[in-house]
């Protein structure tokens, strides 16, 4: 049994699955409050249930550095009462299991490769970006996600101004946050979008409709950031997800504004021709549940990872090895035994 924690900064996610993360067999949901309020129900949930592995995938920055003792702490989210909180400790204590961690972009990022991998496709890298209320990037590259000196923080990239934004004087979102707008969550994510267009909440973006000019500026901005992604770590393909990504209808704008800010400067056929470029940026293969699969994926490896290296698992192999190969049992039983006679033989002649 796989269990997974998805931790966002609007709810907290927790399921059971067996054997395989799209096998879910029970799931909760629970409002993100206060640490102390929001982790204990997530704990005393996953204290009533069996498990052989823990996968958390949370928003942050969160500390991923195992040797830290913040390992497992959020750092510096701008989330009120979540700087320096201790996520992964509490879960962990729930029970002795494999567990493993990461954000909540790379988690699904990794699902996403191993799904198209499953598939049968050929990739060894995916970039994940999720645009709501804000906006992150995952990244798996050569099979495995990116860490490096903490992880992708691509949502906070810099992006040129959409022209009707130069016209209007919209500087973003969030004009006080650490990068004073002009970064690619401040400027296209879901409160940005309804700020530009004079909307009172978000949730009336689903009203709008699609000819209205604000998605022609979320897609310029989503293709800048794309292009970034593309330019700095060349991705094989690149997965966009999360509530403002529901409206299918900016994908094809996504692309198309992508293709502009290249320029022509890569002459990919992926990029190029509009059968790559419709292969190359994609919807989730998961939906609205690519963050939740992201945990249930990290459980999955933890598992697996375990057992690879259980003791139990290598006399298994062997045991494997000696029924089912006997021959190459014999020769090896053979080689040994010649081995420790010439040692032998060497002793007695000394």
């Amino acid at each position: 049994m796989l269990a997974a924690v998805e931790g966002g900064g609007t709810s907290f996610v927790v399921a059971i699955a067996c054997g395989e993360p799209s096998n879910v067999i029970e799931r909760e949901e629970f409002p993100t409050t206060t640490p102390e309020e929001t982790i204990k129900r997530v704990t005393t949930w996953l204290s009533a249930r069996h498990y052989d592995a823990l996968g958390v995938a949370t928003f942050g920055p969160v500390d991923l550095n195992t040797a830290s003792p913040t390992y497992g702490f959020i750092t510096t989210t701008p989330k009120p009462g979540w700087q320096h909180a201790d996520v992964l400790g509490p879960l962990r204590a729930v029970r002795d299991v494999p567990f493993a961690l990461d954000t909540d972009v790379n988690a699904p990022a990794l699902a996403e490769f191993r799904h198209a991998k499953a598939s049968g496709e050929c990739l060894s890298s995916c970039a994940y970006v999720t645009v709501g209320t804000g906006i992150g990037v995952g990244l798996v590259m050569n099979g495995a996600p990116v860490h490096g000196m903490m992880h992708p923080e691509g949502g906070h990239v810099c992006v040129p101004l959409h022209e009707q934004d130069v016209q209007l004087s919209f500087n973003g979102s969030n004009r006080s946050d650490t990068f004073g707008g002009f970064c690619a969550e401040s400027m296209a994510c879901s409160v940005a979008l309804a700020q530009r267009a004079g909307l009172a909440s978000t949730s009336e973006l689903k009203h709008t409709g699609d000819t209205h000019e604000m998605w022609d500026a979320a897609a310029h901005y989503l293709g800048a950031l794309c292009a970034n992604i593309i330019l700095l770590v060349s991705p094989e393909r690149i997965v966009m997800s999360g509530g403002v990504m529901l409206r299918k209808s900016l994908f094809p704008r996504i692309r198309a504004a992508t293709q502009q800010h290249l320029n022509g400067y890569l002459q990919l056929p992926q990029l190029t021709t509009q059968a790559g470029i419709d292969k190359f940026i994609v919807p989730s293969a998961w939906g609205n549940d690519a963050g939740l699969m992201g945990a249930l994926t990290l459980a999955q490896l933890a598992h697996e990872k375990a057992r690879a290296t259980s003791p139990q698992t290598a006399c298994a192999s062997w045991r494997l090895v000696s029924r089912d190969r006997p021959l190459l049992f014999l020769a090896s039983a053979s080689l040994l035994g010649a081995a420790l006679g010439v040692a032998l033989c060497s002793r007695i002649r000394r």
